[in-house]
């Protein structure tokens, strides 16, 4: 177990955050409630710090907007919780904390896994859990991407540098060259942005179950429901939430999952899967932990996360 751990948490600009249910903030109250000595800052504070070696970092609660400069190395661990890339700047952040001093080992998860593992596309251990997929960047993606899918009814695009399904649509599979083309290049942006394109799952309109994790340990699982009048799963736009007891196959899915986590580093992920096919892994800002604790009853799952956290 840790002693008198030093812990700072790096996320979004302050003014993106949902107070009320933003997972990170979840774990940070929890953090100063257990004596763990805890800090905040941001992509926005951290590109502003003026020190080579040092970060703009403030103390949590956050109780006003002064900043102090801290070195990387007075922290046991950092949790790195910003948002999937949509530029280079979440990758070169990374690069910027350990240029500061920080090791690989004190980034939570590992910096190595934020930049390669994709949330669209499961590692190749889990490849009996993912749907039909490939990724299509390139103009000969197209006769790729025509074989796979020609006997689906429809498919679905998802953009592979974005969260909280922007960009996600869904599609009937085109029938011709051309229509594959057109969709490709239009997804795409002129084949100069990749999306994934994989199998549409009707059982998503049964609901998509999350399954928290803590390094490879289950933590807790909750139903999700599409959105009114959507296929995707939109929280922020009414999406229903329920408590979830895993089926037996899902048990079978969350142990192969846990396993792979584990042997990853991954302290903290949210697997999403439809019908038993994993949707998303979510492995660089994993949320709905408020959400979870709340349909079970108030269950304090952020407790249990640092106690698990605090072991490593």
């Amino acid at each position: 177990m840790m002693k008198n751990p030093l812990i700072l948490w790096i996320t979004d600009p302050w003014d993106t955050l949902s107070y009320n249910n933003d997972t990170t903030l979840r774990l940070m109250d929890e953090a100063h409630k257990m004596g763990i000595r805890t800090y905040w800052t941001s992509s926005d504070l951290i590109l502003k710090t003026q020190s080579n070696t040092r970060l703009n970092v403030q103390m949590w609660p956050r109780t006003s907007t002064k900043s102090i400069e801290m070195e990387p190395s007075e922290f046991h661990h950092l949790h790195y919780r910003v948002d999937p890339p949509v530029d280079f700047n979440y990758i070169s952040l990374i690069d910027q904390i350990i240029e500061r001093g920080a090791t690989p080992a004190q980034i939570l998860n590992p910096p190595v896994l934020i930049k390669t593992q994709s949330e669209k596309v499961p590692p190749i251990e889990l490849k009996a859990f993912a749907p039909l997929l490939h990724p299509a960047l390139h103009r000969e993606d197209v006769m790729i991407t025509q074989t796979l899918f020609k006997d689906f009814d429809h498919i679905v695009t998802k953009p592979m540098n974005t969260a909280q399904s922007i960009g996600v649509k869904k599609w009937k599979t085109p029938s011709s060259d051309a229509a594959w083309i057109a969709l490709l290049e239009t997804e795409t942006q002129g084949f100069t942005s990749p999306v994934v394109v994989e199998e549409y799952l009707p059982m998503i309109d049964q609901g998509e179950t999350r399954i928290w994790f803590a390094y490879g340990e289950f933590i807790a699982a909750l139903k999700k429901f599409p959105a009114q009048g959507d296929f995707r799963v939109l929280i922020d736009s009414g999406s229903k939430v329920v408590a979830h007891t895993l089926t037996d196959e899902e048990t079978i899915a969350a142990r192969a999952v846990g396993s792979v986590l584990k042997k990853q580093g991954a302290a903290l992920a949210a697997i999403d899967f439809i019908g038993g096919k994993i949707s998303d892994y979510n492995i660089t800002s994993p949320g709905l932990l408020t959400q979870l604790e709340q349909v079970h009853g108030g269950k304090n799952f952020a407790r249990e996360i640092h106690e698990i956290l605090l072991q490593h």
